[in-house]
């Protein structure tokens, strides 16, 4: 529920801080669809969840709650309450505010690539003069349309190191052969195009239930592996999606 103070008894900091910190609030109570009894602390652990916040914000607004309900509820001398935000406060819930409304998306802050692709049946030399050549260090693998799995960096030399031990030659001709070389770690997320950067962060960063991250998000069309990738996301784009989603 909006928190409502007579602004006759408040400064013009406190009225802005109020009115971003409303805004916030309603946002999020839209977002998560939740009900008036649903205090802003769970909505800001559950925005966490649903990849609407990171943990830095979500914590940074649990303090800005704090501040809000001293100022509301407060003590007051000669009619004013004696908390009052500092004018840089009020910059960064501000900030924040204008971030949360508007997400920057990741495909906005990295751009599309041309992103290409092999089918399992592609000899693994033409996969090792693809990698050679653009410094890749994955190529999606897709099969009748579809995505099949990642031809890592990390699955060519457990590939390399397996297939030299019994002979001291490569014998793999294709893909498929060291594609069975992939382990958990090696799994790619599916991202749709209006995937925010925070989405791409967490998609990157959050460990499935074995403790692995992935190793790199695909950006389709609608997120689905049937579609043809519009980007790859790796963890070196981590740093500037990072940079995109701060406010203060």
């Amino acid at each position: 529920m909006v928190t409502q103070v007579d602004s006759g008894t408040m400064t013009h900091t406190s009225a802005a801080f109020f009115a971003a910190f409303n805004d916030i609030e309603q946002h999020l109570r839209s977002r998560l669809n939740a009900k008036n009894s649903d205090s802003f602390w769970w909505m800001a652990d559950r925005a966490v969840e649903r990849h609407i916040l990171s943990g830095k914000q979500a914590e940074t607004l649990k303090d800005y709650s704090n501040l809000r309900n001293a100022i509301a509820h407060g003590r007051y001398y000669d009619g004013a309450p004696i908390a009052e935000p500092h004018p840089r406060v009020v910059e960064s819930i501000e900030g924040l505010r204008d971030l949360l409304t508007n997400p920057p998306t990741a495909l906005r802050i990295l751009g599309g690539q041309d992103v290409v692709v092999l089918e399992p049946n592609a000899s693994i030399s033409q996969a090792l003069s693809l990698i050679a050549q653009h410094d890749f260090s994955q190529i999606p693998i897709y099969e009748n349309g579809s995505f099949l799995q990642l031809l890592t960096t990390n699955v060519i030399t457990r590939w390399v190191a397996a297939d030299l031990e019994d002979n001291s030659q490569l014998d793999a001709v294709t893909v498929r052969e060291v594609l069975a070389f992939g382990e958990p770690a090696d799994r790619a997320v599916f991202l749709d195009r209006q995937a925010t950067a925070q989405e791409a962060i967490d998609a990157l960063t959050d460990p499935a239930k074995d403790g692995t991250h992935a190793c790199a998000a695909v950006m389709t069309e609608h997120g689905k592996k049937n579609q043809s990738p519009i980007r790859i996301i790796t963890p070196s784009d981590l740093s500037e999606l990072i940079d995109a989603v701060e406010w203060e």
